[in-house]
């Protein structure tokens, strides 16, 4: 038993052993460097090669398929920005060849920066285009080399194949030669020899069983950019141009030091109104839904007022009042009718201003008499229609409510909210120490605090008039336009108060950091579809823009915009 189990170990021994390494001067194996070339150089199964090309002003990447001589073909052509990679759109792209001067090439625009490229290539054999870029960012001339008429797209992929495919050999030898020191074991002859075939057919079975040289003088993986902290990412540049990857260079400038506040968003004045019941009732009828944009003097809900029994005995009284008087009055009108008539029935003996003023009496009789019944119609229409309308007091957004028609409601209940976010208060908290920095020349800048990249430019509108208690803090007040309704009611924000002195540093904007391993990161363009992750140590930020102290030197491109697209690309491969 104990022979069948050193046995199997030993011809188990030259599988289990791990392979060897070429090792760089780097520390990383020719295992990374093969990821990072992958990654630099599109796999041939990407259905199409690509050709890159670049001047200071525009960047081209040129994908096509198999071209074969005779044969129309269509080409892709991405124009971006070399400093920003915003797609070039609207381009005029004349395209010519130095192999056959007379070749026509015709190009058309597909989307923002895309263009589509027919043309029939007369031979097979490698050529150079000669693209013309007519655009608004200024006028260019650039060569795109390297396309391979006749090529196949997998020619490459097979000759690798044919590379690497030795060392099974020497894998099949080590197990053979496993299989020849089990026979030397199983005769019981020598110890010595039996280890010294154990190890020889563990060295012989690794795929890469030539010794491990450091070099650091060869040309591996990336041309820059890595710096040695992981593999890079290929993004194709369709890819980049839908999500909208965009670069930005990295320079020294100037740069203004910052102190830093917590604050509150609270409504402007205006900026918040409230409807409340005038009275109690019921409610018949609903006239918005939540979150509409209403106008000031809007009716928002009309209101039936609830009449309790005090109100309706006194509304009674004031009617049994009325009647009385109307019947006076009535009467009144009535004598002083007759009476009027009776003297005109005598005018030829009776005294003209007796006549008189028997028409004057009866006159003031009839307009006493109108005055009654116009008020007791009154009276009659409020008993009868006692609705209420209730309009909005401020321009806004109607806020949430739980309003239907045939709620019941009680005086001084709170209603309906609107709301205009277009210009809000921030409330700071400033302490004595900040105090000095809070003047009206200052220029301030307010960052959303869940959201780094939301920022906006603020006010100052009033000093501290009141302390807080709980920490003996100060609170100023400042006015921030807010037309996109970004900041909303009850936000806390992180306020910038900018210095006036300014530094000549390195610094990226907000949108360029991301986090990785708990670790400030940016991430580099090092080629046309090529990025690589770069660790960076941080300093202040002004809420636009972050202080870089180590990690990054003038030259490179930053992704400013899409870098957490790129970051799930470089977890994700």
């Amino acid at each position: 038993m104990k022979h069948l189990l050193f046995s199997l170990s030993m011809l188990l021994t030259p599988v289990l052993l791990p392979a060897q390494a070429h090792i760089h001067a780097d520390g990383s194996t020719h295992a990374d460097h093969e990821d990072e070339a992958a990654a630099e150089k599109p796999a041939s199964d990407a259905g199409h090669f690509t050709v890159y090309a670049e001047s200071d002003r525009y960047e081209l990447t040129l994908y096509h398929p198999e071209l074969v001589a005779g044969q129309e073909a269509h080409l892709t052509l991405y124009v971006a920005d070399y400093a920003t990679n915003r797609p070039i759109e609207k381009a005029e792209l004349n395209i010519s060849t130095a192999e056959n001067p007379k070749q026509i090439f015709e190009v058309h625009p597909v989307s923002p920066g895309v263009y589509e490229v027919h043309a029939t290539f007369s031979e097979n054999k490698t050529c150079a285009l000669n693209v013309h870029v007519a655009h608004p960012n200024g006028a260019d001339l650039i060569g795109i080399t390297g396309i391979a008429v006749g090529k196949k797209l997998h020619e490459d992929a097979a000759a690798e194949d044919h590379t690497h495919s030795t060392p099974w050999l020497w894998f099949v030898g080590g197990i053979l030669l496993g299989g020849l020191a089990m026979w030397f074991v199983s005769r019981r002859r020598s110890r010595a020899l039996t280890a010294a075939l154990l190890l020889g057919s563990a060295w012989f079975s690794t795929p890469n069983w030539n010794p491990a040289f450091a070099h650091g003088d060869d040309d591996h993986g990336p041309k820059s950019g890595a710096g040695g902290f992981g593999k890079s990412v290929h993004a194709p540049k369709e890819t980049q141009f839908l999500f909208e990857i965009l670069t930005q260079p990295i320079a020294v400038g100037d740069y203004q030091s910052a102190t830093t506040m917590f604050g509150t968003i609270i409504p402007a004045s205006g900026g918040m109104g409230a409807v409340v019941a005038p009275q109690g009732g019921r409610v018949t009828r609903v006239q918005v839904a939540v979150g509409q944009t209403v106008r000031a003097g809007q009716v928002l809900a009309v209101l039936h007022q609830n009449i309790g029994t005090p109100d309706q005995v006194g509304i009674a009284a004031n009617n049994a009042g009325l009647a009385v008087q109307l019947e006076t009055a009535r009467a009144r009108m009535a004598a002083a009718k007759r009476e009027m008539e009776r003297l005109k029935n005598i005018a030829d003996i009776a005294a003209a201003k007796d006549v008189q003023a028997a028409e004057a009496n009866y006159h003031t009789a009839l307009a006493e008499l109108q005055t009654l019944e116009s008020k007791a119609l009154g009276a009659n229409a409020a008993a009868n229609n006692r609705t209420v309308s209730l309009v909005a007091p401020i321009s806004g957004v109607v806020g949430a409510f739980t309003l239907a028609p045939g709620a019941e409601v009680v005086a001084g209940q709170t209603l309906f909210t609107v709301t205009n976010l277009s210009r809000v208060y921030v409330e700071a908290q400033v302490y004595d120490r900040e105090v000095p920095v809070i003047r009206a020349g200052n220029k301030f800048l307010v960052t959303c605090s869940t959201d780094d990249h939301k920022s906006a430019e603020v006010r100052l509108i009033s000093q501290a008039q009141t302390m807080n208690a709980g920490n003996q803090s100060q609170r100023v007040i400042f006015e921030m336009d807010n037309p996109q309704s970004e900041f909303k009611i009850g936000e806390f924000v992180t306020l910038k108060a900018l210095n006036r002195e300014t530094s000549r540093q390195i610094s990226v904007p907000n949108s360029a950091l991301t986090e990785i391993n708990g670790k400030s990161a940016v991430f580099l363009k090092d080629g046309p579809e090529l990025f690589s992750l770069r660790y960076v140590q941080t300093g202040e930020d002004d809420g636009t823009r972050t202080l870089i102290l180590k990690g990054m030197e003038e030259g490179k491109k930053v992704v400013v915009s899409g870098a957490y697209e790129v970051k799930m690309m470089y977890l994700n491969q």
